[in-house]
């Protein structure tokens, strides 16, 4: 009787470990998945500080012309 009980045993410690393998499997195509997700966001974060940048920049340039333009004219 102890034999059917220990090929029970054994099945079911088999699907653990098929069970287990799947999840570890799973979790690095996770991980995976956000290493590029943080590289993506990381490149658009970048972009927009270069844009913000490039436009306070033009705004600094842009009052400056236009405070000497009114004192011209002024």
């Amino acid at each position: 009787m102890s034999m059917p009980h220990n090929e029970e045993l054994f099945l079911a410690i088999g699907r653990l470990e098929g069970k287990i393998d799947s999840i570890l499997a799973q979790q690095t195509r996770q991980n995976d998945e956000l290493k590029s997700h943080d590289e993506r966001i990381r490149s658009l974060e970048q972009s927009k500080s270069h844009i913000l940048g490039y436009s306070a920049a033009a705004g600094g340039i842009l009052g400056l012309v236009a405070n000497y333009v009114i004192r011209a004219f002024a």
